[in-house]
């Protein structure tokens, strides 16, 4: 008599469960983290997607009289990917308060800081806005660094440097001096992580020899970011962000 095997069901792909995907997320984002001593690999990956559909998009021959629908859909593709950049730049800041956390980080006091509060907006590498307990907001300057523009080369991954290490997050601010466009100057810290002299190690900042000049720690620290060629300084002739405003 013949053997009778038993029913088995064929196999299905299960896709992974979004707890999964945020498990992974974060675990990804803690290693970055323990390595660089930031979080940027999302909006890396974000821009190369970003630059991949414009290239496909460039690439499809479409008949006459498309142009209109060509628009539309480009337009609906950089809605989507800014909502998702939105997203998950939010949930980037978060993993970096999970890894500070994860790493027993000091608690910040606010007694140790002329300033303290959210980081409610970046606008540049090394421009951000505090909103304190009081609910009123103050723009810091970070002193004794200066970031590429935003039209500079690197002026958008400086940005993203900062707002990887801050957005959202609770900071404290040593003031040092108030600009002539009346921002608050001062270094940051973000549980006892000095914001300013990071920017500069990873190579994301030059040190402002102009107005820290005896900051020995920043022309070290921008020193070694050189000779390693970090950020910025993977650029064989970097131009500095003061030579690039007097030329603009």
């Amino acid at each position: 008599m013949a053997r009778i095997l038993p029913f088995t069901r064929p196999r299905r792909w299960r896709f992974l469960s979004s707890r999964t995907l945020l498990a992974l997320f974060i675990v990804g984002s803690v290693a970055q983290y323990l390595v660089q001593g930031n979080v940027t690999w999302v909006t890396a990956s974000l821009r190369w997607a970003d630059q991949m559909v414009s290239l496909q998009v460039a690439s499809v021959r479409l008949p006459n009289g498309t142009d209109s629908l060509v628009q539309s859909v480009e337009a609906s593709l950089d809605q989507a990917l800014a909502s998702a950049r939105n997203g998950l730049s939010a949930l980037q800041a978060n993993t970096t308060a999970i890894a500070d956390t994860a790493l027993d980080k000091p608690v910040q006091s606010a007694s140790d800081y002329d300033l303290s509060g959210k980081v409610v907006r970046i606008a540049d590498g090394d421009t951000l806005t505090l909103l304190d307990a009081t609910n009123t907001q103050h723009k810091i300057r970070l002193h004794g660094i200066d970031t590429p523009e935003r039209r500079q080369p690197y002026g958008s991954a400086a940005r993203e440097a900062l707002e990887a290490l801050v957005a959202g997050q609770h900071i404290g601010v040593v003031v040092q001096d108030t600009d002539r466009y009346g921002r608050t100057v001062g270094t940051v810290y973000r549980n006892g992580l000095n914001v300013n002299l990071t920017l500069v190690e990873k190579g994301w900042a030059w040190w402002y020899e102009r107005y820290a000049l005896n900051d020995r720690e920043l022309a070290q620290a921008q020193r070694k970011a050189r000779a390693a060629r970090r950020g910025l300084w993977q650029d064989s002739h970097p131009i500095a962000p003061w030579e690039w405003r007097s030329l603009h």
